[in-house]
């Protein structure tokens, strides 16, 4: 029995290209690619000779569809804000309240902190 050579052993542990994948593997740059869809191509084709190289196919182009601007303006679910953006004095009024002199303590934030009423069972003596 021969040991395995070094330059075998570390064979698979190379990244996994296209080239080295199966036929439906390309990783590409998802500019083609629908959720759940499997090898669902270009939306157009190369053209040889002509003056565009790529032509768009206008039954392939996919098109997305909105709600109304009416809905999203009256939704009750917001865009992300980043972490960056600095708040305003009102704002951080509005939530927290009249801080006291310390500043934000853990007693206070319990004082503040929204409460959900949940029935504790009581368990019977049996």
């Amino acid at each position: 029995m021969f040991p395995t050579t070094p330059c075998l052993s570390k064979a698979m542990r190379r990244a996994l290209t296209p080239k080295r994948g199966n036929k439906d593997y390309y990783k590409g740059t998802r500019q083609a690619f629908l959720p759940g869809g499997h090898r669902t191509g270009a939306p157009g084709k190369h053209v040889v000779r002509g003056s565009a190289k790529y032509r768009l196919v206008d039954e392939k182009v996919r098109v997305f569809v909105a709600p109304p601007i009416e809905e999203i303006e009256n939704s009750s679910l917001k865009a992300y804000v980043s972490t960056t953006v600095p708040v305003s004095r009102a704002f951080n009024k509005e939530l927290y309240g009249k801080l006291p002199r310390g500043g934000l303590t853990g007693e206070h934030y319990y004082k503040i902190a929204p409460r959900v009423d949940t029935e504790v069972p009581t368990s019977t003596p049996a």
